[in-house]
């Protein structure tokens, strides 16, 4: 049997289900989930979603976004099943992890090639391109109806997680899953500007500063940007105004690994790194050293020290790696 089926069967089996993904929910995260909650109701099952962090600002446009809580939300409430989606192991969905240990049986779906298979159901697809697209698989799969809402999840779980279809990871199936999305009515220029036309003069001011702080090494071929916690204070900022931020040191001609350093806006030499590449340097291999994980393309890690330490360190792996 095929692992989608035995998702499939397990969501068919089980009638309760805890819905969860990552911390620092971004867009594939919330749009799968939203899709998921949407087929389990439509299939009559009760569910929950909850989350490590709140809904971003600029997410909060979506549908039923106010369905996604917080842990403590469900305090003596008893779940059949848990439905994690997008997220590579249990450490990932933070806060919510004391909950899944209580859940009898855990269904797994993602697509970082990072995953640990923590799931005692395992769906893992390295090659799709969005949690997104493999929970449109599952309406497929499950017969179940697509609905303009349920589209719109859908579409922008896959947008955001293709970088707007940039990425390597877009392929000739997730352009005919968009296709068919689309006819569904949903407006991509509305999203578009609602997803990324819509930052503060205070989210600009916090660009202009670490773009100012934007620089090259080895040869031009890694470029690395940072903003430390005392600017998200300066800037009356917080850490989601920081999202797609590392696009602009991918997009220097030459570099071929793009690396950001953002410290923890509450703990004090906690540095959580993000890398991109964009040709074949495997920045998953990265991450993976300093016990995180991803993509071969996109992939981040947490890193303790004192922020020239963690740069080091961090750096000279870049280098080891690309060579």
């Amino acid at each position: 049997m095929k692992a989608i089926e035995k998702i499939a069967q397990a969501i068919r089996k089980y009638d309760s289900f805890l819905i969860t993904a990552h911390v620092n929910p971004e867009g594939d995260s919330l749009g799968s989930q939203l899709a998921a909650a949407h087929l389990l109701k439509g299939l009559g099952k009760k569910f929950v979603i909850v989350n490590h962090d709140k809904v971003p600002g600029h997410y909060r446009f979506l549908p039923h976004a106010d369905l996604i809580r917080g842990k403590s939300y469900v305090k003596g409430k008893h779940f059949d099943s848990a439905l994690v989606l997008d997220c590579p192991s249990l450490a990932r969905t933070g806060d919510v992890k004391t909950v899944l240990k209580k859940i009898d049986c855990i269904l797994n779906v993602d697509h970082h090639v990072s995953n640990e298979n923590f799931g005692d159901v395992n769906w893992v697809e390295k090659n799709a391109s969005s949690a997104g697209e493999m929970v449109y698989r599952l309406y497929k799969e499950m017969n179940c109806r697509i609905t303009k809402e349920a589209a719109l999840y859908l579409y922008i779980a896959i947008l955001t997680d293709t970088g707007s279809f940039n990425y390597s990871n877009t392929s000739g199936a997730t352009h005919e899953i968009v296709s068919e999305l689309l006819g569904y009515g949903i407006e991509p220029y509305d999203i578009s500007k609602r997803i990324y036309g819509n930052k503060t003069y205070a989210d600009i001011r916090l660009l202009a500063r670490s773009l100012s702080g934007l620089r090259v090494v080895s040869d031009g071929r890694i470029a690395y940007m940072t903003v430390r916690r005392g600017l998200f204070r300066e800037t009356g900022t917080n850490p989601v105004s920081c999202e797609n931020f590392i696009n602009f040191a991918r997009s220097i001609r030459g570099v071929d690994v793009a690396v950001f350093f953002r410290e923890d806006i509450r703990d004090k030499g906690v540095f959580h790194v993000s890398f991109r590449s964009t040709k074949n340097a495997d920045v998953n291999k990265i991450a993976a050293s300093f016990g995180g994980g991803g993509h071969k393309s996109a992939a981040g890690c947490t890193v303790r020290g004192s922020f020239e330490k963690v740069k080091g360190q961090v750096l000279k792996r870049v280098i080891d790696v690309i060579g």
